[in-house]
């Protein structure tokens, strides 16, 4: 029963299960159906963006087609969500367009950190050292208190595993009590 009140409450908090996007069962199937037609070493390489997998590593990076973490910054991304009348649009007009579906799947990959390691990069409690060296109380902005091990910050989230259950989860800063988010934003 008190692990029950526990996701409860972390419902309430808004929270949603920390699961990593797998590149390799989730992304690559997205590039192989909707971008290899132009951009894989098999066809033809269109501006210079091969998505074969061997290829990858070269689009992800600063400065590059995919920043790792930064969604809103990746040209892969923000190609693909423009406008059908968008000259730069991908795929092109006409084309196989991503579905809302697979281009929040590709942000979600991308604000993980774009991975392609299988499994990708999700947070583990092991990965990072909880702060002040265990569970700590976590306050919702409506008073609800849960205990929780600090995984790390990510961007206006933060990583907690629930004490009771061991489950990881990724909470808005904004559901958070100004209190708790102090608290995270000091433990990172």
């Amino acid at each position: 029963m008190k692990s029950a009140a526990l996701l409860l409450a972390l419902a309430t908090l808004g929270a949603a299960s920390a699961r990593a996007v797998d590149y390799k069962s989730q992304i690559a199937p997205i590039f192989r159906t909707k971008c290899y037609e132009c951009h894989h070493t098999s066809k033809k390489v269109k501006g210079d963006v091969d998505l074969a997998d061997d290829k990858m590593p070269e689009n992800i990076g600063a400065g590059k087609h995919i920043i790792p973490n930064e969604p809103k910054k990746s040209t892969m991304l923000i190609y693909c969500t423009l406008p059908d009348d968008d000259e730069d649009v991908m795929p092109p007009k006409g084309k196989n367009r991503l579905t809302a579906a697979e281009l929040k799947l590709l942000e979600t990959w991308i604000t993980e950190g774009a991975s392609l390691a299988a499994g990708g990069s999700a947070p583990a409690p092991t990965a990072t050292a909880p702060a002040a060296g265990g569970p700590q109380k976590w306050t919702s902005s409506d008073g609800k208190v849960i205990e929780a091990a600090f995984v790390r910050l990510e961007g206006e989230n933060v990583v907690l595993t629930v004490t009771a259950t061991g489950v990881t989860h990724l909470v808005p800063l904004t559901r958070l009590s100004p209190e708790s988010q102090a608290q995270a934003k000091a433990a990172k």
